[in-house]
């Protein structure tokens, strides 16, 4: 067993009474094309390594090892298509809803939040390490219930919130669950209490609408000033617009042109199996049912609004 990193990518993370131990694969960078970055891990042969960082030295990470941005969004929005054009940019490395951030922070989370944050801030160094270079976290969606802990251990990170109409969101969330939201999944069961504390949800729409304001009620707890709200409405200009520059990414005029084009495909589209994206906004306001719409004006919209009063003022 290791004590240092050594500049393998992250794929596993444990949380034990001695310290922080990652498991490391030799991934090169450049091979992380694909939507998520646990389907480069599957895609390519790799030794494990366990590193481990002792408790006492969790947090002691090198200058400069920050994410040079935090994506955080609501889950079907659009944050799939803007990581897939950020890693157009030459000299970044995006990790895609790495698995080791929600092993950190899947709770019931028996560390205090002080060790909780610098394992953040170590898992963070080993990124930087791996990266050699300005790299950004797209987190998964529950992710961002816990922003505030990412937020900590990266106080000099921008972010952004990725978000899309609470309506629209819900009807791909009924049809196809997220993986982690599907009610058999054992993250459900640890999740719904910080999405439904007092468990009074009585319905799969109102389930949605609470989770959507959950995550907008969670993004309220962050410094405005280091943030902005990304509108899937505004992809994929955004990135090259929005997001870039507020992560202190230049572009020139052919990265530019390289994230049009990789805007015409599907993001979610396997590695070498390319499709046309094709916008199902009104498809999916056609859908929306009366409840999934009454459950989102009680629970969800009311916080969205709120988050977008704030972060506008």
């Amino acid at each position: 067993m290791d004590k240092s990193p050594g500049g393998g990518l992250p794929v596993r993370a444990a949380l034990h009474p001695t310290g922080l131990y990652l498991m490391l694969r030799d991934i090169a960078p450049r091979e992380l094309h694909d939507p998520f970055m646990q389907q480069t891990v599957v895609r390519i042969a790799s030794p494990d390594r366990v590193v481990h960082v002792p408790r006492s030295d969790l947090g002691k990470a090198a200058p400069g090892s920050a994410p040079a941005g935090i994506i955080f969004h609501v889950s079907r929005c659009g944050s799939t298509l803007l990581s897939q054009l950020l890693k157009q940019h030459e000299n970044l490395v995006v990790y895609g809803e790495p698995l080791p951030v929600s092993e950190i922070l899947l709770p019931p989370h028996t560390w205090p939040r002080h060790d909780l944050v610098g394992a953040l801030r170590s898992l963070g160094a080993a990124f930087a390490a791996h990266a050699r270079g300005p790299y950004v976290l797209k987190l998964t969606s529950w992710n961002t219930l816990f922003c505030d802990m990412l937020a900590e251990a990266f106080p000099t990170s921008p972010w952004v919130f990725n978000y899309r109409d609470p309506v629209e969101v819900g009807v791909s969330l009924l049809k196809e669950p997220a993986g982690w939201f599907a009610k058999d999944s054992e993250p459900y069961h640890r999740l719904v209490r910080v999405i439904d504390p007092l468990g009074v949800s009585r319905s799969s729409e109102e389930d949605i609408a609470r989770l959507y304001g959950a995550f907008c009620t969670a993004a309220l707890r962050l410094n405005a000033g280091q943030g902005k709200l990304v509108s899937y409405a505004d992809l994929p200009a955004a990135a090259w617009d929005i997001v870039a520059p507020h992560f202190s990414l230049a572009l020139d005029g052919a990265q530019k042109e390289r994230m049009a084009d990789a805007a015409r495909t599907y993001s979610k589209a396997p590695r070498g199996e390319a499709a046309i994206f094709e916008s199902d906004t009104e498809a999916k306001q056609s859908a929306a049912s009366p409840a999934l719409r009454r459950a989102i004006d009680t629970y969800a919209r009311p916080a969205l609004d709120a988050l977008q009063a704030r972060t506008a003022s």
